[in-house]
């Protein structure tokens, strides 16, 4: 039985288990990105359309267990992250290679954030790394916050339009923000290598 079963399991019992195990799955995603919280998200809103369920607890849900697992995550990188990157060489980090990572933060950082929720298998990432580049608390609500609050509104608000049909649009949605990135990534090694 692998997690997505687990959640689904424990979401169809309705009422305050869905609502718990709706905030349980968004908050380890926000931790352990490998949790299914988008399917248990849309498996939520099925059940607002068959009337078990109400949308604004479900988003309300989403969005505070993605959001408080995304701030541990950040606690974390700004607490240990750092330490831990250097107390030993690593080649894929140096402490060079740290401060270039936060100087591109520290430009890029805010859009980063408000776009985190929708890179499937690195949902974590974005705030680790500004928890390690000491990124303002401020500036992670400020834009990380919205980031979350839209992700889970767009996916509760696609599940209630469009229903079974809803994950294919999810799916699409992520393909294009992950295609974007991989884009932008190798525009700018393109960049660096014609500038050098």
């Amino acid at each position: 039985m692998n997690l997505e079963s687990i959640a689904r399991a424990l979401a169809g019992q309705g009422g305050v288990w869905a609502y718990l195990t709706l905030f349980t799955a968004t908050f380890l995603e926000g931790v352990f990105p490998a949790a299914p919280s988008d399917v248990v998200v849309l498996f939520c809103t099925l059940m607002v359309v068959q009337g078990s369920l109400h949308w604004a607890p479900v988003l309300a849900c989403s969005f505070c267990g993605g959001m408080l697992g995304a701030l541990l995550v950040y606690w974390i990188g700004a607490r240990h992250g750092r330490s831990w990157l250097l107390a030993k060489p690593r080649p894929f980090l140096s402490p060079a290679r740290i401060v270039e990572m936060e100087s591109h933060f520290g430009r890029y950082g805010n859009l980063i954030l408000a776009l985190n929720r929708a890179v499937m298998g690195g949902r974590s990432i974005g705030f680790l790394v500004a928890g390690v580049t000491h990124h303002p608390l401020r500036q992670v609500l400020l834009y990380g916050g919205p980031g979350t609050l839209a992700w889970y509104a767009l996916l509760v608000t696609l599940g209630l339009v469009f229903g079974e049909q809803a994950k294919q649009f999810v799916s699409a949605i992520i393909f294009i923000v992950m295609a974007l990135l991989a884009l932008s990534v190798l525009s700018l090694v393109i960049t660096r290598r014609i500038m050098k």
